[in-house]
């Protein structure tokens, strides 16, 4: 006699429909609110603002156009080293409540931009590269030079290229603050529990991209510019954030040559049931938020507190020493 059949299961894996419903929510939000956004930037997303100095009696639009530069070149050189790297794989240093098996999760080529860091990462990138040639167009115009690339750098003037740099460091700065803090806070002590340790936090690329980044948007807001972030705005970086989890949810399954469900980030495992995947989820949007709030006030607080360039150099580095991590 045949046993009935059982009515599929649903995968222990599948992330509960309350944090669905979350995600769903801001991510639905946020796309709403783009157009309206967009449009509102018009006031701000100038190139005048861009491509003003904080400190315009130390620092020319050239000087400040070039240290944007050449800081996306940097970016850029890490990410295409990293994308050519061969032989990065990354075993996830689960919770001991977990139902998951621990496997080498490849890392190489394209799946090197699996990474939340790395998605931040590279709207740094794009910013700091949008925002750099935008203020060197300023200062070629302003200097009366002409070169066979200037009709090209003009182009970049157009009133959609400021909107597009200022929604990118909106993102990319919350979400490197975010980026450093997780790193520094969670990845970092949970790894060492590892066979491996930190090993792979403590390679130069990983450093770069966990340390650097936070530097570069704090140093942007403290030390070279008037790019603004404006509380209007708020609802952008947790929608990046929302489009990383299904990004990750849609994963799982596809990172191991086995098929098994996995995580690149530990906190991620929806096998810890669905108060802690909730849980998670409504912290990291909160921290993105927070993060976002203290990048509006940031340069308000330098002004208050400091009475120069030299001065906001020394408090950028003190803040930054809350989310950088070198060593164990």
């Amino acid at each position: 006699m045949t046993s009935p059949i059982s009515p599929p299961q649903q995968s222990t894996t599948s992330p509960p429909l309350e944090a669905v419903f979350i995600a769903s929510s801001i991510l639905v939000y946020g796309l709403w609110s783009l157009p309206r956004i967009f449009n509102n930037l018009e006031s701000v997303a100038t190139v005048e603002i861009i491509s003003t100095p904080l400190f315009d009696d130390v620092m020319s639009k050239y000087t400040l156009a070039c240290i944007r530069v050449y800081i996306s070149i940097l970016f850029l050189t890490v990410t295409i080293y990293r994308w050519n790297k061969k032989g990065h794989n990354l075993t996830v240093q689960y919770l001991k409540h977990s139902k998951l098996k621990r496997q080498a999760i490849n890392l190489d080529g394209i799946r090197s931009q699996i990474m939340f860091t790395q998605w931040s990462f590279n709207a740094l990138t794009i910013s700091f590269f949008l925002n750099g040639m935008m203020t060197l167009a300023v200062a070629y115009q302003e200097m009366g030079h002409n070169s066979r690339y200037s009709h090209i750098l003009n182009l970049l003037l157009d009133k959609t290229w400021p909107r597009v740099a200022i929604l990118l460091f909106e993102i990319a700065g919350p979400t490197s603050m975010l980026v450093s803090t997780v790193t520094k806070y969670a990845l970092w002590p949970q790894a060492m529990k590892g066979p491996r340790g930190s090993a792979n936090l403590r390679k130069p690329v990983a450093l770069m991209q966990h340390n650097a980044n936070i530097i570069a948007s704090l140093l942007e807001v403290g030390v070279l510019g008037r790019i603004p972030v404006r509380l209007e705005e708020f609802i952008i970086a947790p929608t990046f954030g929302t489009i990383y989890v299904f990004f990750t949810w849609a994963l799982k399954e596809r990172l191991v040559e086995t098929k098994e469900p996995q995580f690149v980030y530990f906190f991620f495992d929806t096998t810890l049931g669905k108060k802690w995947t909730i849980t998670v989820l409504l912290v990291l949007l909160a921290l993105l938020m927070v993060f976002y709030l203290a990048f509006t006030f940031l340069d308000d607080c330098l002004l208050w507190l400091g009475s120069g360039i030299f001065t906001n150099v020394i408090m950028v580095i003190a803040l930054a020493t809350f989310f950088c991590r070198v060593r164990d």
